[in-house]
C-alpha cells in the first residue's frame, strides 16, 4: 500500500519537529492527508512505499544530520542501487547563516534523493533561525504543485 503523502522530519532540538507538524495541518486544512512521522521510524527502506515526501530536517554540529535522520543520511548517500523514480518529493532546511554548513543536511538530501531519481516538487528551501516568516510562500507553491500532480 502507497501512503500518498509522508512529511518525515530530523530534528535534534525540535524545532524541524514542530514545523512537520504545523505543515502537516495546514495541509490537512487544503485537504491533502499526510502522515508526519520521525525519521528514525520511517526506516530508508519503506521509500518504496511513499509516493510524495516532504522532508524537514535541522543541520547538527558540523553539517550533520540530526541523530533521528543520520541513518536516512547514509542509506541514502552510501546506496547506489536505489531507485526512487517513483517519488515526488520536497526538501526543507532549517538552520544558522551564522555555520559554514547552513542546511548542509537539507542540501544532502535533496541531492541524494535526485540522484537516486525521484523527482523535484519544489526547490528546496533553506531558512534562518525566524523560519516561521520564510517558509508560507514556499508551501503555497509546493501546496498547489502537490494538488496538480494528484490530479494526473
Amino acid at each position: 500500500m502507497i501512503n500518498e503523502l509522508r512529511i518525515a522530519y530530523g530534528s535534534q532540538g525540535g524545532n524541524a519537529k514542530n514545523l512537520a507538524h504545523t505543515i502537516g495541518e495546514q495541509f490537512s486544512y487544503k485537504g491533502l492527508l499526510n502522515e508526519v512521522i520521525d525519521m528514525e521510524s520511517l526506516g530508508p527502506e519503506n521509500l518504496e512505499h511513499t509516493k510524495y515526501l516532504l522532508i524537514v530536517v535541522s543541520t547538527y554540529g558540523d553539517g550533520e544530520a540530526p541523530d533521528n535522520a543520520s541513518e536516512w543520511h547514509s542509506f541514502l548517500k552510501f546506496n547506489d542501487q536505489m531507485d526512487l523514480g517513483h517519488l515526488r518529493f520536497a526538501v526543507l532546511g532549517l538552520g544558522d547563516t551564522y555555520y559554514p554548513h547552513f542546511c548542509q543536511c537539507a542540501k544532502d538530501f535533496d541531492q541524494y534523493l535526485e540522484f537516486h531519481g525521484a523527482k523535484r516538487l519544489a526547490t528546496r528551501l533553506d531558512c534562518d533561525l525566524y523560519y516561521e516568516d520564510q517558509y508560507g510562500e514556499w508551501l503555497e507553491g509546493l501546496t498547489h504543485s502537490l494538488i496538480e500532480d494528484m490530479k494526473e
